[in-house]
């Protein structure tokens, strides 16, 4: 698919017009010739009739001439509109298809200003181009036919050769035109792009103080922006300025030329007015092409972004399936699976296993261990690069991606609303639900209250990407959203983690309830939702290192036992807002196994809950370290800024950072920011030191331990 051939459909109108434009040619072209029998039939000798005639004639000729411009602006600018609409709906279906893959190489506003640039610099071209190139082609068609008939063949062929070294500096400027033109958008893309972020994040840069760190950052983009806008607006006007510089030489040569046909009588007066007037409409028709360059380079550059985009692969091709998936009756499989990203090596190497209908299982393992990938291939975002994955025994690379996605109910990680009403944004899930339905998955969802209260309850504006709403409400309403599909497999990508306790026990003994009905799979880190797993799948490295129910692993003492007890030891109140830890689980820090049970009991009653929503700075790189933290609940991403710039890690439930800060005073050397609402336990230095005062022994222990090793926490 290419803009040309969408635009194919376009053609017969666009023929059309060229006679309208010519009608309008012809017209300039009379008014030219006029001048000729003004002069010499009706002026010189003073014939009033033939005067009346031409007046009148040019009259007509002018009302006729602009009732059919003004038919063919109307007809031309309806034209443009349906083709434009054309453009964007391909455009916008192709956004939507386009592979994950694809999404993940590049930045959103790679996409977003192929409609907001490219677009606007094609139809800024298509808008004008009957004025500033149809019109002046057909102009110059009819000049050229009056100067055979003014000057005769001898003179005009001459002169007509003259005309295409007009285009020689076009034609050398043009390819250097494109080329900046084409660099200004790209540096247009990014500079969107820090804007975008600069918004998106407009909380975070506010609480950190980073105005003029992103100032700074905007100017890094900006500054290769305004060069290259410099280039191309000058390699613009240079295509336009050295065809006017052109025309002006040949024009005065014209004038010469004509002067000395009229004086040696070898032209009439009115015949050289007309030839002047004739010479000169062709030089402006000329000048106003060539003032159209700039857009033109524009224009051709958009041509090829839209095509670059158009003609991306897409995820899938419903229309080539060559079978359907009906309702899961029997089991998934892989059979295996290869799959990697581009230039990096494969995340997985013949994954094989089988999920039976009715199952309830989970994917669990540290970050980095393919959780992600493995839900990716699940909802048919990725196509494995080798082996196969199965559903009732059809290959899900045989069927069209809708054909599988339309029976799966999805919770994804990241809670997406539209800027609608609360009923429409459980109502997407399946548009012919009655409001019945809507409050029945509600209900399932243990949202119906909380949307009873809002101010116009199920029709209340969630805003934009549900900016109304908290985290947990945004996230029930996606998981209404996907009961309300009535799916065969149900599959959640930490689908409670933005839920207090008491409401994910409540939404996990609905999704427990329905078991049988349909498959669940979750995708989590957070083990203590999973517990009830009929299988439950241990993932590190992108190898399946165990398997088995909840109690069978914690049995076999292996990497889920080790990530069960860095989660464990916590008991967190109902509504999410405080927690308090064991000393057992104080214990699995390895600065403090040296204290004993007493000493440890004594240490946990000393820790404070705090709660960071997502988006917020909870550590801000290079402030004074005084704080240890322990993460009960959520997510982190830890950063260092400056010249290195880079993401370090990301720590979720059972990881700690800030330890040296118990001993030491010293700046934080990274930043660290919620990536979804969170919930710690931490102690300040202060009173760690209380707590130490009283055994000097404990005291001089720590401190050695302290200097002699490498903290395996990002943060000191």
């Amino acid at each position: 698919m290419s803009v040309r051939t969408l635009l194919r459909g376009y053609r017969g109108a666009l023929y059309l017009l060229l006679p309208l434009a010519l009608v309008d040619g012809l017209l300039d072209g009379g008014l030219t010739l006029s001048y000729k029998f003004l002069v010499d039939d009706a002026i010189v000798p003073r014939n009033v009739h033939a005067l009346v005639l031409i007046l009148a004639a040019l009259a007509s000729g002018a009302l006729i001439g602009s009732l059919l411009s003004l038919w063919r602006d109307f007809f031309y600018a309806r034209t443009v509109s349906n083709a434009l609409a054309t453009l964007r709906e391909a455009l916008f279906t192709q956004s939507g298809r386009l592979s994950m893959h694809y999404l993940a190489a590049h930045e959103s506003t790679d996409v977003s200003s192929r409609f907001s640039m490219d677009l606007a610099g094609l139809d800024a071209w298509l808008s004008g181009a009957i004025n500033s190139l149809v019109l002046p082609v057909m102009n110059i068609l009819v000049g050229i036919g009056l100067l055979f008939f003014l000057v005769g063949w001898r003179l005009a062929i001459p002169a007509i050769l003259v005309w295409p070294i007009v285009l020689i500096g076009p034609r050398l400027v043009a390819p250097h035109a494109a080329a900046a033109a084409s660099r200004k958008r790209t540096a247009e893309t990014a500079l969107l792009s820090s804007v975008q972020e600069s918004l998106a994040t407009l909380r975070v840069v506010r609480v950190c103080g980073l105005r003029y760190f992103m100032r700074a950052r905007f100017l890094v983009r900006l500054a290769p922006l305004s060069r290259s806008t410099t280039r191309a607006t000058f390699l613009g006007l240079l295509a336009e300025r050295t065809t006017v510089i052109t025309i002006y030489v040949v024009q005065i040569a014209s004038v010469a030329v004509g002067s000395v046909l009229a004086f040696h009588g070898r032209l009439s007066v009115g015949s050289f007015l007309s030839f002047l007037t004739a010479f000169w409409n062709l030089g402006w028709s000329t000048v106003v092409i060539a003032r159209s360059a700039p857009t033109i380079v524009l224009a051709d550059v958009a041509v090829r972004r839209l095509d670059q985009l158009l003609g991306e692969s897409v995820e899938d091709d419903d229309d080539a399936a060559t079978a359907a998936l009906s309702p899961m009756r029997d089991a998934i499989e892989l059979d295996g699976v290869t799959f990697g990203y581009p230039d990096r090596d494969p995340i997985f190497s013949d994954l094989t296993l089988r999920i039976a209908r009715g199952d309830f299982v989970a994917f669990v393992g540290p970050s980095g261990a393919g959780k992600s990938t493995v839900f990716n291939l699940l909802a048919g975002f990725y196509r494995p690069s080798g082996g196969r994955i199965l559903v009732d025994g059809v290959e899900v690379s045989r069927t069209g991606g809708s054909s599988l996605r339309s029976q799966i109910g999805f919770v994804l990680q990241d809670s997406i609303l539209f800027n609608a009403t609360v009923g429409d944004n459980i109502r997407v899930g399946r548009l012919d639900a009655t409001e019945a339905d809507v409050e029945t998955a509600a209900r399932e969802a243990q949202i119906h209250d909380t949307i009873a209260a809002l101010p116009q309850g199920y029709d209340t504006i969630v805003g934009e990407g549900g900016a109304t709403l908290s985290g947990g409400q945004r996230q029930r309403v996606c998981i209404a959203r996907a009961l309300i599909r009535r799916p065969s497999v149900m599959l959640l990508d930490e689908a409670t983690s933005a839920l207090d306790p008491g409401t994910e026990l409540a939404v996990n003994a609905t999704l427990m309830a329905t078991k049988g009905d349909r498959t669940t799979i979750a995708i989590t880190h957070r083990l203590a939702s999973v517990t009830q797993a009929d299988r439950i799948f241990v993932l590190n490295n992108g190898v399946i290192e165990e398997s088995g129910t909840h109690a069978q692993l914690l049995e076999r003492d292996a990497t889920y036992a080790a990530l069960w007890r860095k989660q464990s030891g916590f008991v967190i109140s109902r509504d999410g807002a405080a927690a308090q830890v064991t000393a057992e689980r104080l214990r699995d820090i390895q600065l403090l196994r040296s204290l004993d049970d007493a000493q440890l009991a004594a240490l946990a009653e000393k820790f404070t809950s705090v709660r960071a929503e997502a988006g917020q700075v909870v550590i801000r790189q290079n402030d004074p370290g005084d704080l240890f933290y322990i993460i009960v609940r959520g997510r982190v991403a830890v950063t260092r800024e400056g010249a290195n710039a880079a993401e370090v890690a990301t720590l979720s439930t059972g990881d700690e950072f800030g330890e040296t800060a118990l001993l030491h005073d010293s700046p934080r050397n990274a930043t660290v920011t919620a990536l979804a609402d969170s919930l710690f336990l931490t102690l300040s230095r202060e009173q760690f030191q209380e707590f130490l005062a009283s055994n000097a022994a404990i005291r001089d222990y720590l401190e050695r331990v302290a200097a002699e090793r490498t903290w395996p926490s990002p943060l000191v």
